[in-house]
């Protein structure tokens, strides 16, 4: 292994592990608008967390699942949703378009 490199494993670890902020550099890509390309670095950032306001009570099922109510299902479609800086709005950002991570190069497998 290249060795300011990081495996992709240990990166999602890092990052779902919170133990402090992260930078990262990523391809940008949206298969439906068929643009992207542009390499993008980000500074500062933390995974996005599902806040639970108060107790939590069983969730009534709709009688049509929207696009807005169903679950993102990030690990079986790689991504991961990424806040920056003091924002508050999550950006989604596919695993696998990763670069670099606390800038060392992601490696994918061993």
């Amino acid at each position: 292994m290249i060795a300011s490199s990081v495996r992709l494993s240990d990166a999602l670890r890092q990052m779902e592990e919170g133990e402090g902020r992260f930078s990262i550099r990523f391809v940008k890509a949206d298969k439906r608008r068929k643009t992207g390309g542009q390499i993008i670095e980000w500074h500062d950032c933390q995974l996005s967390k599902r806040r639970v306001l108060g107790p939590r009570r069983p969730a009534v099922a709709p009688a049509v699942t929207d696009a807005l109510g169903r679950a993102p299902d990030h690990y079986r479609n790689a991504t991961r949703n990424i806040v920056q800086g003091n924002s508050s709005q999550p950006r989604k950002v596919h695993i696998w378009l990763l670069l670099e991570f606390n800038g060392q190069r992601v490696m994918i497998g061993s």
